[in-house]
C-alpha cells in the first residue's frame, strides 16, 4: 500500500509537463487534424454526447461518452475493458468522467466493449470468443485450442468487435488507449508510429514499457494492430497492475488526459 500511495503522489502534479519531458521518444509529432476528411469531421460534429456503439451477444449496450466540444479537432478514445476478467480499467474511465478534457481535444470513453464478459467476470464474450483475437488484421486460428484465447471461427464474427470497428471507422480518433491487466506495462509491440506515444504514456503513468507477450507467440487479431494498420491514428495497449486502488485509478486518468493534451499543438 505504501508503494501505491507514493505512486499516486508522484503522478498527481503536472502530469502533462512530465509527459512532455525529454526521454526515449523517437518521434514527437502528433497525428495531424488535417488528415480528418469532411465526412468524419461532420460525423464528429453531429454525434450526441452519448452514442450507442452496439450490443453484445446477449443484447447488452456498449456505449461511448464524449467529454469536450464536438468540434474539437483532436480525439482521444479510452477503452476501459475488452476482457471481462480485467475490470480495473473501468475504474480509470469512471475517474476520467469527472475530469475536464484537454483544450482542443474531445475525449471519448467506453467503459467496456465486452459487457457480457464483464457481467460473468470472464475473459471472453458470451460466445466464448476472445474479442482481442477476433479483429481481422493478422487474424489466425492458432489460438483455437486455447479456451480463454479462442479467436472465433473467422475474423470479425463477434457483434462487439464489429460494433467497435464501425465506431472507430466513424470517429477516427488520433489516439486510442486500450486498458488491460495485469502485465503492468505500456505495450511497445505496435507499429513504429506508436512508440513515441507509448513512451509518453509510460512516463506519465509511471509504468514500464515492454513488448506484452501473447502466450504462444505473435499476437494475432488484436484491436490495436488492426487500428494501427488501417487508420492514421495510434492505438496503444496499457496493461494495468493487478490492484488499482481508487486514488491510483484517478492518477492514471489524469496521466492519460495529460498525454492526450499533447495531441493539440500549443497555442502560438
Amino acid at each position: 500500500m505504501a508503494v501505491a500511495a507514493a505512486l499516486v503522489v508522484a503522478l498527481t502534479p503536472s502530469v502533462a509537463a512530465r509527459a512532455a519531458a525529454p526521454g526515449p521518444v523517437p518521434d514527437a509529432s502528433a497525428p495531424s487534424a488535417r488528415t480528418v476528411d469532411d465526412v468524419v469531421r461532420a460525423w464528429r460534429s453531429d454525434a450526441a454526447a452519448s452514442v450507442l456503439v452496439g450490443r453484445s451477444v446477449l443484447g447488452r449496450s456498449i456505449v461511448a461518452h464524449r467529454q469536450g466540444p464536438a468540434d474539437a479537432p483532436y480525439v482521444l478514445l479510452v477503452l476501459g475493458q475488452m476482457h471481462g476478467s480485467e475490470p480495473r480499467g473501468r475504474d480509470v474511465v469512471r475517474a476520467m468522467a469527472a475530469m475536464a478534457p484537454p483544450a482542443g481535444v474531445q475525449v471519448w470513453t467506453i467503459s467496456t466493449m465486452n459487457p457480457d464478459g464483464a457481467a460473468a467476470a470472464r475473459r471472453t464474450n458470451a460466445h466464448g470468443v476472445d474479442p482481442n483475437r477476433n479483429f481481422p488484421f493478422a487474424w489466425s486460428p492458432r489460438y483455437a485450442s486455447r479456451v480463454y484465447y479462442y479467436p472465433g471461427s473467422a475474423p470479425a464474427t463477434e457483434p462487439e468487435v464489429v460494433a467497435l470497428m464501425a465506431f472507430l471507422d466513424q470517429l477516427r480518433p488520433d489516439l486510442v488507449v486500450s486498458m488491460h491487466q495485469h502485465y503492468d506495462a505500456v505495450d511497445l509491440g505496435g507499429a513504429g508510429k506508436t512508440w513515441s506515444w507509448a513512451h509518453r504514456l509510460s512516463t506519465a503513468m509511471r509504468l514500464r514499457t515492454a513488448v506484452v507477450p501473447c502466450n504462444i507467440g505473435t499476437c494475432t487479431g488484436t484491436m490495436t494492430a488492426w487500428f494501427n494498420h488501417t487508420h492514421p491514428g495510434v492505438a496503444i495497449t496499457v496493461e494495468l497492475p493487478a490492484r488499482v486502488p481508487t486514488a491510483l485509478a484517478t492518477a492514471y486518468a489524469r496521466a492519460i488526459l495529460g498525454v492526450g493534451a499533447l495531441l493539440a499543438p500549443p497555442s502560438p
